[in-house]
């Protein structure tokens, strides 16, 4: 009698986990049934013939940017637009993976988790979405770019909304070149190196190692330094642009001294440069949307002392993606903790009707509100000191920091620039990165600055 008790009190909790898992499975596939149809091994979307009734995609303007005409894709009429806007958009392929067309294939293109893509046109059509970005600033980062590979990316850091995301190389999704897969010229035209792309920052990480010290150390901005142009860590060299003489905390960041900072990352050590490293973004991904970015690193785990302290100036293996530099600039203007970027603006749904407006989110504190207005005053005076007002922009007040960072083998430095607008009407955190630029302050502002006067007269305008 015994055993059989047992029996039954087994075969009833196999019979309850059965269900359990049967509802789970149930649960779940009805939950992501639309992901799964869009990913790139199901074929049955991985053509033209799944975006052939699919929605328009509209900027944040109405300017439709893609549609479906009579069974084929097609883009807007401008080609600089179409190209501006392809990493964004997407073309018919699935290719570009964080690209609209692909993140929200099955949305577009009218997936019904009972029908699949079963249902005639006239029944069920795709729905239409709307996103933040503007494309007349798209085109002009396009064209700010010129024939340089890199990436900008501009979003209004009170509300989370992506203005400019724009990477090259690019191609006219209308037009898709033959040789894509073997011509050196389009190497790499499927990433959007805003998003999926990390580069050494140079010392544009000297915001981090500069937060470190603030959350760290007393009395930080007392801290005096004479720097002669060098300095002997951990048995080797490290060097600056410059001599720079007898610098303190604030003056060493307008200047861009190396030897400062690295001397910091040293005092500061492994494990409080990366604690404060991981609370910037590095070593994890940002998620907005359907979209992943990749991970920017910091690891010094195995690193000695010269290591380290090239660490601190953004060298030795740290890298960073372009989206969390401006999410950075954006934790800086808002008091320490930032506004997560986003690009849906809203979605159609049946009937005629649409999903609300997609509101601002907050991320994780990524410092003090202490440390945040020094470095906003530390941004804002690098600017007036060393760069100058009325070379960023003439529309905008800007806080910024540049970066140069050295890359080997004989290439040119990238050169980075990152900041924010201090205008309540144009609330604006940016990143641009231009590989092998050589220098930020001579390559990556300039590249800045056409972005940002048009995104000041489009933010302007629409009021």
């Amino acid at each position: 009698m015994k055993r059989t008790r047992t029996r039954s009190i087994m075969v009833l909790i196999m019979t309850l986990a059965f269900f359990a898992g049967l509802i789970y499975f149930i649960a779940n596939l009805a939950v992501h049934s639309a992901e799964w149809s869009s990913m790139p091994q199901n074929s049955h979307l991985s053509d033209s013939n799944g975006l052939e009734n699919a929605g328009k995609i509209y900027d944040i303007n109405g300017v439709v940017l893609a549609q479906s005409v009579d069974g084929k894709r097609v883009y807007n009429e401008d080609e600089e637009i179409r190209k501006a806007c392809l990493h964004v958009v997407g073309d018919d392929t699935i290719n570009i993976s964080t690209a609209i067309q692909t993140a929200y294939r099955s949305e577009l293109s009218g997936y019904n988790f009972i029908f699949g893509l079963g249902l005639p046109s006239s029944v069920s059509s795709g729905r239409d979405i709307t996103l933040t970005i503007d494309s007349n600033v798209q085109k002009a980062a396009y064209e700010a770019l010129g024939s340089n590979r890199g990436a900008i990316v501009i979003y209004n850091y009170k509300t989370g909304e992506i203005l400019c995301m724009v990477s090259t190389p690019t191609y006219d999704p209308q037009n898709r070149p033959s040789d894509i897969d073997t011509n050196d010229e389009y190497e790499g035209a499927y990433i959007n190196r805003a998003i999926s792309a990390s580069y050494p920052p140079g010392s544009t990480f000297k915001l981090v190692t500069a937060a470190a010290a603030l959350e760290n150390m007393d009395n930080i901005e007392d801290r005096t330094y004479y720097c002669s142009g060098s300095d002997t860590i951990g048995g080797k060299e490290v060097t600056c642009y410059q001599a720079s003489g007898e610098v303190d905390f604030k003056n060493a960041l307008a200047e861009s001294c190396n030897c400062y900072f690295a001397q910091l990352a040293l005092d500061l050590g492994k494990d409080k440069m990366t604690e404060q490293a991981e609370k910037m973004g590095f070593n994890s991904s940002i998620k907005f949307d359907n979209i992943e970015t990749i991970d920017s690193t910091y690891n010094v785990s195995k690193a000695n002392d010269n290591d380290l302290a090239w660490s601190g100036v953004g060298q030795y293996t740290v890298l960073e993606t372009p989206m969390n530099m401006a999410v950075i600039s954006s934790a800086i203007a808002n008091g320490g903790t930032p506004v997560m970027p986003h690009i849906i603006k809203n979605i159609s749904m049946p009937f005629g009707m649409k999903s609300s407006d997609k509101t601002s989110s907050t991320g994780s504190q990524m410092m003090s509100e202490n440390t945040a207005k020094t470095l906003y005053d530390m941004m804002d005076y690098t600017v007036e000191s060393n760069y100058g007002k009325s070379y960023f922009s003439d529309k905008l007040d800007i806080c910024a920091k540049t970066g140069t960072a050295e890359v080997g083998n004989g290439k040119g430095a990238h050169a980075w620039v990152t900041g924010f607008a201090k205008d309540k009407d144009c609330p604006l955190a940016f990143s641009v990165i231009v590989e092998n630029g050589d220098s930020g302050y001579s390559v990556a502002i300039p590249t800045a600055t056409a972005v940002l006067n048009a995104a000041a007269d489009a933010l302007r305008n629409n009021v």
